[in-house]
């Protein structure tokens, strides 16, 4: 028989409803055969003692003697994740944010939490552990050694690199958080802008090249020379995308057509954000066979017509 036992403060109701309840769900779907698994809840003082006790129906292997501390670690590997760790994060916003911020973390959680999974990927592969994994290890190994573990002191003295990595996860998603508020913000005031412009050109066709240069074409499919609109612009945009956007809003045009890029192209979402229904997608016409990757004889373009 082999027994550990769990420690959590009693005054902390929320944490031993949580972990109670994680416990449930771990129970109702991890077979530990031929190892039984039992947990009985004991108030000791100040703590909520939760006792593991474990048993084998069959011999013990060097591999069944680990299941009971494979269980225990990985249940406090999931409580950790699913409570600690959102609240770790909450305390992050209520130290470093400012202003309305402060009260937006349901919004900037889930940047946060695609930072931590593009994190995971690069740990796996360096062949690191993801986070989940290492705190898993860390449990395990102490759970190899001490038969008692007192929750919140662990998280607190012995995850130091893990919150450390949960600061730096807090950064990122919080930056880009701020940068998407700042993208959106000034999408709204492109697209308050343009929808109180006079149009000068009937029809504006964008066509991109390989060398991530475009050319734009009017009506008539007469080439329009962009060197005029720069000259207007006062300066001309690095990037491409920046570069489309700034000519198409002073060419201020009543129709946008785009060719050779896909619906789900970052330009394209752009381009609709700012110019609405103004702005339509061609993958087959003759402008589009002039475009890398779209070369489609089958169909033919009407948007002149």
């Amino acid at each position: 028989m082999q027994t550990v036992s769990v420690f959590l403060q009693t005054t902390n109701q929320h944490y031993i409803e949580r972990f109670c309840h994680i416990l449930q769900s771990m129970q109702e779907k991890i077979d530990t055969s031929p190892v039984r698994i039992e947990c009985r809840v004991e108030e000791h003082g100040c703590h909520t003692q939760f006792r593991f006790v474990s048993w084998s129906r069959e011999e013990y292997t060097c591999e069944t003697l680990e299941y009971m501390a494979s269980f225990v670690a990985l249940l406090v590997t999931e409580w950790t994740v699913q409570v600690i760790e959102v609240e770790l994060l909450r305390t992050f916003l209520k130290r470093k944010a400012k202003g309305a911020f402060i009260h937006k973390f349901d919004e900037i959680y889930p940047y946060i939490q695609f930072v931590f999974h593009e994190l995971d990927e690069v740990r796996e592969n360096m062949n690191r552990s993801t986070r989940k994994a290492a705190i898993y290890e860390q449990v395990f190994r102490y759970l190899d050694e001490e038969q008692y573990l007192y929750l919140e002191g662990f998280v607190k003295f012995r995850l130091k690199n893990y919150r450390i990595l949960l600061d730096k996860a807090f950064e990122m998603g919080l930056q880009q958080y701020q940068q998407d508020k700042e993208y959106q913000e000034f999408v709204e005031l492109l697209r308050f802008f343009v929808s109180k412009q006079e149009h000068r050109y009937p029809l504006v066709h964008v066509v991109l090249r390989e060398t991530q240069e475009f050319i734009m074409y009017d009506q008539d499919d007469t080439k329009i020379d962009l060197s005029q609109v720069d000259t207007i612009l006062g300066f001309r945009p690095d990037r491409q995308e920046d570069h489309i956007m700034s000519a198409l809003i002073a060419l201020a045009p009543e129709k946008i057509v785009i060719h050779g890029v896909e619906d789900s192209n970052v330009l394209m979402q752009t381009m609709r954000a700012v110019f609405g229904d103004r702005v339509l997608g061609c993958v087959s016409c003759a402008h589009c066979l002039t475009t890398p990757g779209n070369l489609d004889f089958q169909f033919s373009s009407h948007y002149n017509t």
